[in-house]
């Protein structure tokens, strides 16, 4: 969940220390996770770092004003690069309040081994949509062991055993001091992996396994591929038809295996495909009119606005973008594609809201191209409102749209006093109207005059005091 705890630059934090960085770490760091999450990020991890406490006690906290004045930039800016930290799984943030208020813990992650990471599902797609595919095989091909062939070499390692020598007895029955520690370091492992899940609801796996099944397709690898299957069919909006003969064009006849990295680059280029029209655009919206739920929010919707829900419900993030830039006379570029990307494999929102998101900014705010800051704040915002459906967004917009209604104030500030209007003022003014027919019988009495002849006199005498 998105963080929505109070943060200022006087909120504690407490950096619990962490094992360092082996120079394989360092190295996966730099090349793999900095193009992912941006130079303020892999900077706010090293800030981290230096502020690691060896204490390890809660009373022992720093302020964020001091993290602030170690990178100069603002509170935003220190949390957008936060939560990119915590997408990536190399930040761990947990909120407490105490006697001594607010704190922020926040526990460093160790980074994937390069295996580990290339092996992950989103973080491989987002890397590749990153940094492009021939620098994407250059960085596999700098992690890829170089083995040695040893085949004609002798194995002359000595044993532990040959070296050392060792109580039989303890091995077989620690200490009591090996075990405490045992238990000790077992208590700290870090945390398993926090990468994002995404919900694969809306998927068949049933239909696809048997379309790959008659292509002699390895089913077991296409379990343990399924976070990947279900990040690019959100992504792209690739049905399970289509992503079954997407993977049998990548899997061997012979062993019925595929590559992942292949099947990513395949969708990779078969997917960055031009905007459709705007003419196809209005044909599919006024069609899926048809199917619009006639529920308690679409009823509130004009025609065209039920038109765009139905549109942003049935079209994947990517073809919406595009159909958007085509209908500006624009293009999508590589980094709005990224951001998208980026946005979907965080599974927080829908793809129905994403794409509303996506035409807020470039509609109602006329956007020339997405802004990741701008795009960040909208659906860290929508997700913290709650909002899961397109109607939801738009009935959410019409509401921060409408006035908030404030007194009238004069120019020194004070409210305006509400003069109540006499009846035969308000007779007068219904008949000028027309609301009321005019009623010769009632006319201004003789007091009526004096007493407006009396404030006419008044007005003049103060006019002239005045002068």
């Amino acid at each position: 969940m998105p963080n929505d705890e109070p943060l200022t630059p006087k909120t504690g934090l407490v950096v619990p220390q962490a094992p360092a960085l082996s120079a394989a770490q360092q190295a996966v760091l730099a090349e793999l996770y900095l193009p992912l999450m941006g130079p303020l990020a892999y900077s706010l991890y090293a800030a981290l770092r230096s502020l690691q406490s060896s204490e390890n006690e809660l009373s022992n906290r720093r302020s964020h004003a001091e993290l602030l004045g170690i990178l100069n930039v603002d509170l935003p800016t220190v949390l957008a690069a936060r939560r990119k930290l915590e997408a990536t799984g190399l930040l761990r943030s947990y909120y407490q309040q105490d006697e001594l208020g607010a704190m922020y813990i926040y526990q460093l992650q160790a980074p994937l081994l390069a295996l580990q990471f290339f092996a992950d599902d989103l973080l491989s797609v987002l890397l590749l949509d990153t940094v492009g595919e021939l620098r994407y095989q250059q960085l596999a091909g700098d992690f890829a062991a170089q083995p040695i062939d040893l085949t004609a070499a002798k194995d002359v390692t000595a044993n532990i055993l040959d070296v050392f020598h060792v109580d039989s007895q303890k091995v077989t029955t620690p200490p009591l001091s090996v075990q405490k520690v045992r238990a000790q370091l077992a208590a700290n492992e870090p945390a398993e992996d926090h990468s994002p899940v995404l919900s694969d609801e809306d998927f068949d796996w049933q239909l696809l396994g048997q379309i790959l099944k008659q292509n002699y397709v390895d089913l077991k690898q296409v379990a343990s591929s399924r976070q990947l299957i279900i990040t690019e069919s959100r992504v792209y909006g690739i049905s399970e038809i289509e992503m079954a003969k997407l993977i049998s064009e990548v899997a061997s006849l012979t062993t019925g295996q595929f590559d992942e990295n292949q099947l990513k680059l395949l969708i990779a280029r078969r997917y960055e495909r031009p905007a459709v029209s705007s003419q196809q655009v209005a044909t599919e919206a006024t069609v899926a009119t048809t199917t619009t739920k006639d529920n308690k929010a679409s009823a509130q919707l004009s025609t065209a606005e039920q038109q765009l829900v139905t549109y942003a419900k049935q079209t994947a993030p990517y073809d919406f973008l595009s159909a958007l830039k085509q209908e500006k006379h624009g293009f999508v570029t590589s980094g709005e594609n990224r951001l998208v990307h980026d946005l979907i494999g965080r599974g927080v929102l829908p793809n129905a809201v994403i794409n509303m998101v996506i035409y807020y900014l470039l509609q109602n705010r006329e956007l020339a191209a997405l802004n990741r800051n701008l795009l960040e704040t909208v659906a860290n915002d929508w997700q913290q409102h709650g909002i899961t459906t397109p109607e939801a967004a738009l009935m959410y917009l019409k509401q921060r749209k409408q006035p908030k209604s404030t007194p009238t104030r004069r120019k020194n500030n004070r409210p305006t006093r509400k003069e109540i209007m006499p009846k035969w003022a308000q007779q007068q003014q219904q008949t000028e109207s027309g609301k009321q027919p005019a009623q010769t019988g009632k006319q201004i009495t003789a007091a009526q005059r004096k007493q407006l002849a009396d404030r006419l006199a008044k007005l003049e005498t103060n006019s002239e005091k005045e002068d």
